[in-house]
């Protein structure tokens, strides 16, 4: 089976939000564009990998509506993953996060596509570098968190070894739990 197989009978298996047609949406609204996607490669200078790349041109920006979200992966919670962003979104935040901050700092390493985040900033961050392309890695706003709980000196904990791979794991949880978003004992939304 190639990853595009794969990526399609996953993507079936997962509940999504209907598309909202009563408001003007349509489907294609939701996908995106080859040139789009190109755009995207072009500022990373790498390819993207086959399964994301059918996700984004067949599925797209589609809200989970599937309880089985609520899973921990690597200490992990994923409620907090309610959608990925389009190619357009990924491009701008992407490039937001790679620029550097006053103190000369970058807010993402290199070679990764913030993919989703959450309302308090955490990162679900895709892996376009050789050592570990295609991999899905998650990146928590606060530092203290990171410095905890991060298998990784720049603070990342793998969540999946591929796109495929994580609609995999939601499609075999079994035993969602109860919603969680990744606070540590003195956090706060923000």
């Amino acid at each position: 089976m190639t990853n595009k197989e794969e990526i399609e009978i996953l993507s079936t298996q997962i509940k999504w939000e209907p598309i909202a047609s009563d408001g003007g949406m349509t489907e294609q609204m939701y996908l995106s564009s080859d040139k789009e996607l190109t755009a995207l490669k072009q500022y990373l200078g790498a390819e993207l990998p086959d399964d994301y790349v059918w996700f984004m041109k067949n599925i797209g920006r589609r809200f989970f509506n599937d309880d089985r979200i609520h899973m921990k992966l690597n200490g992990v919670s994923l409620s907090c993953l309610d959608w990925f962003r389009d190619a357009v979104d990924v491009l701008t935040f992407t490039k937001m996060a790679s620029e550097k901050d006053d103190d000369g700092d970058v807010q993402i390493p290199a070679n990764l596509l913030i993919i989703s985040d959450s309302i308090s900033r955490d990162n679900f961050l895709l892996d376009v570098s050789s050592e570990h392309y295609g991999k899905v890695w998650f990146r928590h706003h606060d530092a203290k968190w990171r410095m905890m709980n991060a298998e990784r000196a720049d603070g990342l904990v793998l969540v999946a070894n591929s796109f495929s791979d994580l609609l995999s794991k939601i499609i075999k949880n079994t035993s969602p739990s109860d919603i969680d978003f990744n606070f540590s004992s003195d956090d706060k939304i923000v």
